[in-house]
């Protein structure tokens, strides 16, 4: 029976093993200025077909596509879902333009909009609820604070990616955008988890196997991106999920790290000096960068790369974007790898459960391939001082040569209540417009304006805005605080009030569609907060008070004053005293007895 069973398992191996699902996974590195290291990680997924509408005990076949995921999908009708956990500063001026023309990044904190059918708006905000509770729950985030407050209705920017009505299929109901953000949510291990567990991998094998938290919340700024959309030919449709990971990672500091867990001052034998300048035992220019460098996989992650993925549609790729006169990668495992290259990209591919690791050598870390700039530099700020009053500057710059078409889209909390006549526009910090200019109109072509409604919507504006080349503009707007009540001030009151990045868009001048997206940071506001120590200093005090006080006068009411003598003839007199002294008798009597007998 043995001897019949082990072909017939190795032929189920085998076959098992040639099975090809709708999966795909890469890695890229790509080295930045100050010794940094973009590393990105890419997966896509699509699901089994499915008609858009099936009944609710329709029994649903799943392959590669989380089952978690889909029917939180069908559940809310959402036929477009875009989630992004982002921390960490990006800096345009060192970085470079975002990854994937920041298509897949995020601001600070939790970003997310979804592209939701139904009948009618309510309708439809109920499902966005029921979408952001789900969300909250599967990922571990605070997505259940998201509500009306903080939900916006975008117009022009946030676009469908995918509309499903592009194959010819014709919705039952209309399609509605929404999108809300959580600023002040911080982003750690807890998301990354459920956010491996979506792979089919699980971050056992593939290049999922180097994602641990302590190595990903270390960087200097991380993104995880989620994108779902829907894609439909015919009467059958399917899910397309993307999944990003972008680090940026400090090398130098990352060594350091790893060979002092614990920081200390570094001895002055093992100080780098700048040798153009005067240097003895007690003296010493540090150099600013590293410029010779020696590390690998196990440096940046702390582990090699668990094989590839086997079930994959093609095998796991690992690329690195390198100046081959300054960098070498080196393929360490146990079969002979060679990398090749593909294009300006020296890449190779896993294709067995070996373990991988890649070396980096460097000769000279400033010598790297020029980093594309991005179309435009933006920052907003804050201004003022009051208690009672700010504003908002946004400063936006175009570098290039020619005009730039972008649109700025902000969501500002419903107690942050800003004066649209105030909005004022400045040229190069020289010439100054007010929005009832008429040349205002030459810059600001468009803007769409929707009021908060306090503690029930935000403030939603977006503005269409033209930069001439090589221009620099300050659009500014003046705002009040609002007042909150006791209960609506969030734990660390004092801290302040995070509002969330404002998103810029990038257009092309001939198709409109939006082809470059950033974010600025958030801006931390101040508001009239009340000393929340008072209430409980004055409970204490007052019972205190009280207390003090209480036990005299109960006394006073309840006891009568008399001299020592009375009170000590009246309990003599007193039923408790007689009977006291019955009871002692007797119990006299009984002892005297038992001593006769």
């Amino acid at each position: 029976m043995k001897e019949f069973l082990l072909p017939v398992l190795l032929l189920c191996a085998l076959c098992r093993a040639s099975v090809q699902y709708p999966f795909e996974e890469s890695l890229e590195f790509k080295p930045l200025e100050r010794n940094n290291l973009l590393a990105s990680f890419n997966f896509r997924i699509n699901s089994t077909e499915f008609e858009l509408y099936e009944p609710d005990d329709k029994t649903f076949h799943y392959s590669t596509f989380s089952k978690l995921l889909g029917p939180i999908l069908r559940e809310t009708n959402t036929r477009e879902l875009h989630l992004r956990f982002s921390q960490g500063w990006y800096d345009p001026e060192v970085y470079g333009e975002l990854p994937l023309k920041g298509k897949h990044s995020g601001g600070t904190g939790v970003e997310l909009w979804a592209l939701l059918e139904g009948q009618n708006e309510e309708s439809v905000f109920k499902d966005w609820i029921k979408l952001a509770n789900s969300l909250s729950g599967l990922f571990c985030a605070s997505l259940n604070f998201i509500d009306s407050s903080s939900t916006t209705y975008p117009a022009t920017v946030f676009q469908p990616a995918a509309p499903v009505l592009d194959q010819g299929l014709s919705l039952k109901n209309d399609l509605f955008l929404l999108r809300s953000a959580l600023p002040r949510e911080p982003v750690c291990t807890e998301n990354l988890t459920p956010f491996l567990k979506l792979l089919p991998t699980k971050g056992k094998a593939g290049i999922s196997s180097l994602l641990t938290g302590h190595k990903v919340f270390n960087s200097q700024w991380s993104s995880m991106s989620i994108d779902v959309t829907t894609h439909c030919s015919g009467t059958k449709c399917h899910y397309e999920m993307e999944q990003f990971i972008n680090l940026i990672l400090d090398v130098p500091m990352t060594l350091e790290r790893n060979r002092m867990p614990i920081p200390k001052p570094t001895p002055g034998s093992e100080l780098k000096c700048d040798p153009t300048k005067p240097f003895d035992a007690f003296h010493c220019f540090p150099l600013d960068d590293i410029s010779q460098l020696e590390f690998s996989l196990i440096d940046l992650f702390g582990k090699k790369i668990q094989g590839g993925a086997l079930l994959a549609s093609r095998p796991t790729k690992v690329c690195a974007d390198l100046n081959l006169d300054s960098w070498s990668m080196e393929v360490q495992t146990d079969i002979q790898t060679t990398p090749t290259l593909e294009g300006e990209k020296t890449c190779f591919v896993i294709e067995d459960t070996n373990e991988y690791n890649v070396l980096f050598k460097v000769k000279d870390t400033k010598r790297i391939k020029p980093l594309k700039s991005p179309p435009i530099f933006a920052s907003r700020s804050l201004s003022g001082y009051s208690q009672d009053s700010g504003g908002f500057r946004i400063d936006v710059k175009n570098p290039t040569d020619q005009d730039s078409d972008i649109v700025i889209f902000e969501s500002i909390p419903w107690f942050v209540r800003i004066y649209l006549h105030t909005l004022t526009l400045t040229i190069n910090s020289t010439i100054t417009h007010i929005v009832s200019d008429p040349q205002f109109d030459q810059y600001v072509k468009g803007i769409i304006y929707n009021p908060a409604i306090d503690r029930q919507k935000p403030s939603h504006l977006e503005l269409l805005v033209s930069i001439p080349a090589h221009t620099k503009i300050k659009l500014s707007l003046e705002f009040d605080k609002a007042m909150l009540l006791y209960a609506e001030y969030p734990p660390d009151a004092n801290h302040g009030f995070e509002i969330e990045p404002a998103v810029i868009s990038v257009l092309d001048r001939d198709s409109h569609k939006v082809v470059y997206e950033m974010r600025t940071t958030t801006a931390l506001l101040t508001l009239p907060t009340p000393d929340f120590s008072m209430p409980y200093n004055v409970i204490i005090l007052t019972s205190t008070v009280m207390s003090l006080a209480f036990g005299s006068i109960f006394n006073l009411l309840t006891k009568q004053t008399v001299t020592e003598e009375e009170a000590e003839s009246r309990a003599k007199e007193s039923s408790v005293t007689r009977l006291r002294f019955t009871i002692k008798q007797r119990v006299q009597r009984i002892k005297s007895l038992l001593r006769r007998s």
